[in-house]
């Protein structure tokens, strides 16, 4: 018997098939998309040159979910994520969003460990069922509050990245350099 949370081997092919090592058997995405929401993680490994692709797997699955289901991510959210590529605090972003997510997971479960109080485990609704009730009655409000938490740490970790990039101005304005690289001679 399989435990849950087990890191599954997924061999990669040139031919794009994707091989389950766990079950022995070929997959498509949308079997990695329901490995993952019951609770394993999965490594994807490419087969020719033994490179890890995981990444670029778990972007594609979010990429057929944005196309062929309802939407996660806004097209203003799309373009903030572009905009930060390339900017020197590129790496400081994924820890800000994976807190976010992890703010949002704490709330859903406190939802239900309050729900599961008050019901008790016996008459307990279903799980997605409830959820779907509480965020129709309540998902405008909890999304309101989720933007302004989001809002304002990224005005914040924003405002600190400017102090920063100032910083390190004012040190290299003071730091005597043989030439000066703005002169042409």
């Amino acid at each position: 018997m399989r435990r849950k949370n087990e890191m599954r081997l997924i061999k990669k092919y040139q031919n794009r098939r994707l091989y389950d090592t766990a079950t022995s058997t070929y997959i498509i995405l949308e079997d990695i998309k329901q490995i993952i929401v019951e609770g394993d993680m999965v490594q994807v490994i490419d087969v020719k040159t033994g490179a890890e692709v995981t990444r670029s797997v778990l972007l594609q699955i979010i990429l057929e979910e944005e196309v062929n289901g309802v939407p996660m991510f806004s097209n203003e959210f799309l373009f903030q994520i572009i905009r930060f590529y390339g900017k020197s605090f590129q790496s400081s972003l994924s820890p800000f969003l994976e807190q976010g997510v992890d703010l949002f997971k704490k709330m859903q479960k406190q939802f239900y460990e309050q729900i599961r109080d008050s019901y008790g485990k016996e008459r307990l609704p279903s799980g997605a069922g409830l959820w779907s009730e509480f965020m129709s009655q309540q998902g405008p409000q909890l999304e309101g509050m989720i933007k302004d938490y989001v809002q304002n740490n990224t005005n914040a970790f924003l405002k600190v990245q400017e102090q920063l990039q100032k910083q390190t101005e004012n040190v290299f304005n003071y730091l005597p350099f043989p030439f000066n690289l703005t002169d042409k001679k």
